[in-house]
């Protein structure tokens, strides 16, 4: 742009001395004409003369210097245009150059670039490997904890089915302890009963018609002291079985809820793992497989866990509903047992007012026909009255 401007103004400067030498060249011929068509006048006068002649030497010596003047001006221009021609060939060389030095960066370039993006893709690679294998590293360590708290959560499950088992081991018990404890009760109260009916049958062979009433008001009271020590003893054992019973279900339920905690915190666990490996490469397609891959296994890991926790809710919903049928069947057993056991101490007490009214009438009889056997009865007397205390406190013992 420089050498340009220069060449602008070095033309422009030839222009304007060009402009200029046709105006002095004209202004001389006039003068020169003047000088050849007067020369008698300027003869005429001398000092005229030499005063033009002055002039004529004067506009010679200006014309000359013009001339000069031109000529350098043109020589300057021949000058400036070989400078501008140099400068064009060199402005020329130097843009070849710079052409050959941009094409010269444009390969640099391309072949750094090249090199970069090859450099980049081994470095994404070697991260991409590096990362593939730490999360391996760590999806492995962590599935090996999983698989070390699921054998121990198996440990302990295994556990709970032997407690479980042994709980019904206790039922089965408590279940025959009953049985022996009923029969035991029914051979106690056939005893009693049997009693009560000799003891009722000695003390209405012998005793009178006023003694009638509390003796069966006294048989009345005995058969409910009885039924009802009965219903006592054996509320009592429902009660300590019961509470067996529940105390096993507490800690069965105690353990499946620990359980279910663990499971639970492996679970969030694993996905704080899972969130982590999700970060570490979120760019990487490799990172994306592990991710998923991981995900995956952990939720197969959920998946059998909801499982397990499942079939432990069910198993401890099937225990319970044993255990309400157990209940309900004992209850129904014990109801039936006590309602037997009254029906017999019941039909016992009718048997025997039975045989005293026949013995009433017997001793009636006895009374009309003879005094032997009276006195036989009032012998008898003695013995009921004081079997009586023995009596009472086998059937409070019953």
């Amino acid at each position: 742009m420089v050498h340009t401007r220069a060449q602008a103004a070095a033309a422009a400067v030839a222009a304007a001395h060009m402009s200029e030498m046709p105006d002095a060249e004209t202004a001389i011929v006039p003068h020169v004409e003047r000088a050849s068509t007067a020369p008698l006048a300027i003869a005429n006068v001398p000092s005229v003369a030499d005063h033009l002649a002055n002039l004529a030497q004067h506009f010679i010596a200006q014309t000359q210097a013009l001339a000069a003047e031109h000529s350098s001006v043109t020589q300057l221009a021949d000058q400036q245009r070989a400078i501008v021609e140099e400068l064009g060939e060199a402005l020329t060389a130097t843009q070849s150059r710079l052409q050959d030095q941009l094409q010269h960066l444009q390969m640099v370039q391309d072949v750094r670039g090249g090199q970069i993006e090859r450099f980049v893709n081994d470095s994404i690679a070697h991260a991409q490997e590096e990362a593939q294998r730490e999360a391996q590293i760590a999806a492995s360590a962590h599935l090996e904890g999983v698989r070390q708290k699921l054998l121990e959560m198996e440990a302990k499950i295994d556990g709970g089915l032997e407690n479980i088992s042994q709980h019904m081991e206790v039922e089965a018990a408590a279940t025959r302890i009953k049985a022996s404890l009923k029969e035991s009760l029914e051979l106690d109260l056939q005893r009693a009963s049997g009693a009560v009916r000799q003891d009722l049958l000695a003390r209405v062979s012998s005793a009178e018609e006023p003694l009638r009433e509390s003796i069966r008001s006294l048989v009345l009271d005995i058969t409910t002291n009885a039924a009802h020590l009965l219903e006592c003893r054996v509320q009592k054992a429902h009660t300590n079985t019961q509470s067996e019973l529940n105390l096993q279900v507490q800690r069965q339920a105690d353990a499946t809820t620990a359980l279910r905690e663990q499971i639970r915190k492996l679970n969030v666990q694993a996905k704080r793992q899972a969130r982590k490996s999700d970060g570490a490469a979120l760019e990487t397609t490799v990172a994306d497989l592990v991710r998923q891959e991981v995900e995956e296994r952990f939720r197969g890991v959920q998946i059998n866990a909801q499982r397990e926790s499942d079939a432990n809710i069910k198993f401890r919903q099937e225990v319970q509903t044993q255990i309400r049928d157990y209940q309900s069947n004992s209850d129904r057993s014990i109801q039936a047992a006590v309602g037997e056991i009254c029906k017999t101490i019941r039909d016992a007490v009718r048997a025997a007012t039975q045989e005293t009214e026949e013995l009433k009438r017997d001793g009636l009889t006895q009374q009309i026909y003879g005094s032997d056997e009276l006195n036989d009865g009032g012998d008898g007397d003695e013995p009921a009255a004081d079997e009586d205390p023995a009596l009472e406190k086998r059937m409070q013992e019953a």
